[in-house]
């Protein structure tokens, strides 16, 4: 079978347009891969005709449910109901980025909590747990070398940081600090997956970015 991928994020101010959401995420490109098996758990009940799995139309057909689970080896989160898992207590799935396998009950669905959405899961997200599991690190591993970003332009999304850090290594996070209207504060943390690149992230001090020079300095 098939599924949609998703990440959770926090909820975008509703005034934000439609282009700069999609540019916090390189585009909103959604990917379909496997995510369940096919065990499901047996029960005495009478067996019940099989109905179409609606889960690979969250998103596309069908408006996407308050309810998801997370892998819990690489974090990916999949837009799944309860309807999903079949008649009986729950049934096995997969985890299409990792591999990971799980039993999933139905009473451990997670509930999305006000201000939350699931969103496209971004290529480069897929690509940092990819190049993890192909180096034979932790799929959640994000790097252990953070920089302070300053003196960003308020426009400034976490693309475009992705984007510049990404030219002389591979990034692992960007976190941009947002205040609690979901506005930008100016500055950012950028996690880079190897130490070997810290020199050539320290050089992108005074690079300009959006009509300012940033400051880049390992943090304090």
């Amino acid at each position: 079978m098939k599924s949609v991928l998703f990440s959770v994020t926090l909820l975008l101010s509703a005034f934000l347009s439609v282009d700069a959401f999609s540019s916090t995420i390189h585009g909103t490109t959604v990917r379909k891969t496997a995510l369940f098996s096919t065990t499901e758990e047996k029960t005495d009940a009478a067996p019940k005709p099989t109905t179409e799995n609606q889960q690979p139309k969250y998103g596309n057909e069908l408006a996407l449910p308050d309810t998801y689970v997370r892998c819990g080896r690489c974090a990916t989160s999949f837009a799944l109901t309860d309807d999903d898992l079949g008649e009986g207590k729950g049934r096995r799935v997969e985890c299409s980025v990792c591999g990971h396998s799980w039993f999933q009950s139905r009473d451990r669905l997670f509930n999305l909590n006000e201000g939350r959405e699931l969103v496209p899961l971004p290529q480069f997200e897929l690509d940092r747990i990819t190049k993890n599991i192909e180096k034979g690190r932790d799929p959640d591993f994000t790097g252990d070398t953070k920089f302070f970003v300053g003196n960003l332009d308020f426009e400034v999304r976490e693309a475009d940081l992705w984007e510049l850090f990404g030219e002389v290594g591979d990034v692992g996070e960007v976190s941009l600090v947002t205040g609690p209207d979901g506005r930008s504060r100016g500055f950012a943390f950028v996690t880079m997956m190897e130490q070997e690149v810290t020199d050539k992230c320290l050089e992108l001090d005074s690079t300009e970015v959006k009509g300012r020079a940033i400051n880049v300095k390992l943090p304090n």
